[in-house]
């Protein structure tokens, strides 16, 4: 849906008529340069290129200096909507927000209810709901478009705002309410009998019926089409090709849908409007990935050139008009002047509750994180602890084992049965130190899990591992790949000793920056009570404020499911 020109051409013209016909009301001291006010405006709302649009600028942007140095608020007024346009049309949205929202705020200075205030109100409520549009802030949009609608006392300009209410259902996809709309819309551009507007009408309920799937939305857009082409309606014909193109895109017909985008592209080449040409190039290329790249990467390129440089030339402009927008500033001041005590009186009472609300949220944080780091520091000294009594049971218990054992089977009447009983205590002082050994985590994690677990295969014990190694553990910090290595230790120590499973399967997922690992295996089962092991690993999981769950039944194997 476009909002930029189709959109608002009746209140542009309207404008524009008001400024022929009342010439009295707006700018009486300014009769002699009607002919140069009606070439811009005219320039404004229809623009070839953004030269033209340039060209506007500096001129709305002089006589509204020269209005201000005459106090002549009104007409600040309507040159400063007229500027607000270029800028929307320059595609500068927080500069023509900031246009408008200045202008609306002369408006209420003058605390005028006429019918001249009135008409520059609505125009520019309505002029700020484009705006939010084009900044994709929909409720702020329909926020100002209802205050337009209050304000609106001519029932032929409702059609307009109704209109622009449609797009932004359409644009949040509400197509029902969009369809109702454009309904009511259409029905009433046929009592005034506007070509243009019936035909833009036509387009969006055929666009709409497109997207809710109905056969009619083709027979809407067509006549749109051909409603436009017979009043020779360029910028129309430009919105009806491309929205042909996106109904046979939508139905899977990219050669029809290609012919209408390049019908779209031909006639914006046609203009020289490259912002036109821009729009079909990016459809083109939807359609034919790798297709004219070259042409749509220097059009993105001039684009943006062109966008700065208009943003140059209005920083450039500020300095001469720095004076002009002191005396704006300096006649709200003496209208506001009660306001402002009672308002610093207020400042001061919310920047000391704020002040409160920070120090307190501050020490909250300081609290939680604190707490965090001492948690994780007494994890890790934990964990240093078991690889110190580890290395020590190894250097010391075992090797003395060892040793006893080595004297033992030098002397050739041995008695057999301390040498096992000397050989099984070397074994599980072995397995102990093995157990809470160092965990090398600065190497190939994924190796060294799928080591662990592939160290408690036998012959009668299958071990299998589901998407290990889609894991990407760089951005997991060390603590957690620490726990996570014992957790999957106590389990398969616990299933060796007690399951008599033969097999066991250890499945692991990557989602939404949660890791979730699975424990399966088809032992025996067991009445689920908390020992040692399970004890272990549930602490080591909630230290890292993780979450662990164990399932069981006798004779129907053991599971296991954390999160971290």
């Amino acid at each position: 849906m476009k909002t930029h020109k189709d959109s608002f051409l009746f209140f542009y013209l309207f404008i524009c008529a008001f400024m022929l016909y009342a010439p009295n009301a707006l700018h009486a001291q300014e009769a002699k340069p009607i002919d140069s006010l009606t070439y811009y405006s005219n320039l404004v709302l229809s623009s070839k290129n953004n030269t033209d649009l340039n060209n506007a600028y500096v001129f709305f942007k002089q006589r509204s200096e020269q209005s201000l140095q005459q106090n002549d608020i009104l007409n600040v007024i309507y040159n400063l909507r007229y500027v607000a346009m270029i800028q929307f049309d320059l595609g500068l949205l927080q500069e023509s927000e900031a246009t408008a929202v200045s202008a609306l705020g002369l408006i209420d200075n003058l605390k005028l209810k006429d019918a001249i205030t009135n008409e520059p109100r609505v125009g520019l409520n309505n002029h700020l709901g484009r705006v939010y549009v084009g900044l994709s802030d929909y409720p702020s949009a329909l926020e100002y478009y209802n205050t337009a609608l209050n304000l609106q006392q001519d029932p032929s300009n409702l059609n307009t705002i109704f209109n622009n209410i449609g797009l932004i259902y359409y644009k949040q996809a509400n197509y029902q309410e969009a369809l109702e709309v454009f309904t009511k819309v259409h029905q009433t551009n046929l009592t005034f009998n506007n070509a243009s507007k019936i035909a833009r009408s036509l387009g969006n309920i055929g666009a709409t019926m497109s997207k809710m799937k109905r056969s009619a939305g083709l027979d809407s857009l067509t006549k749109s089409l051909q409603l436009r082409t017979s009043i020779d309606f360029k910028s129309g014909m430009f919105e009806s090709y491309i929205k042909l193109a996106e109904y046979y895109q939508d139905r899977g017909d990219l050669v029809r849908a290609n012919r209408y985008a390049n019908k779209a592209n031909l006639l914006a080449e046609s203009k020289g409007n490259v912002a036109l040409e821009f729009e079909s190039l990016s459809l083109l290329m939807k359609l034919n990935p790798n297709t004219n790249v070259q042409r749509y990467t220097q059009l993105v390129d001039s684009i943006n050139a062109s966008q700065l440089s208009i943003q140059n030339s209005y920083a450039a402009k500020k300095y001469g008009l720095e004076k002009q927008e002191r005396l704006i500033k300096e006649n709200e001041l003496k209208m506001k002047i009660i306001e402002l005590d009672s308002e610093k009186q207020k400042q001061q009472t919310t920047s000391a509750i704020f002040a409160a609300i920070l120090i307190l949220i501050s020490s909250i944080f300081t609290f939680i994180y604190i707490r965090s780091r001492y948690k994780k520091e007494k994890l890790q000294e934990i964990y240093n602890t078991e690889s110190r009594i580890s290395k020590k049971v190894h250097d010391e218990v075992a090797n003395d084992v060892y040793h006893v054992m080595t004297k033992l089977q030098s002397k050739d009447k041995a008695n057999e049965d301390v040498l096992d009983h000397l050989e099984f205590i070397y074994t599980k002082t072995r397995d102990i130190s093995k157990e809470n050994a160092a965990i090398h985590i600065n190497e190939d994690f994924n190796e060294l899990i799928k080591d662990l677990l592939m160290s408690y295969k036998t012959t009668n014990v299958s071990v299998m591992t589901v998407n290990a190694s889609k894991m990407d553990w760089d951005g997991v910090a060390d603590l957690n790949k620490t726990t996570i290595y014992r957790v999957l230790q106590e389990l398969m120590t616990n299933m060796r000793k007690h399951s008599e499973a033969t097999i066991v399967v250890v499945s692991f997922e990557q989602l939404k920056g949660k890791i979730n690992i699975q424990y399966k295996d088809n032992g025996l089962g067991c009445k689920l009570f908390k020992s040692n092991g399970l004890q272990n690993a549930e602490s080591r999981i909630t230290s890292i404020n993780g979450s662990i769950i164990f399932e069981s039944q006798i004779n129907n194997g053991f599971k296991a499911i954390m999160s971290i």
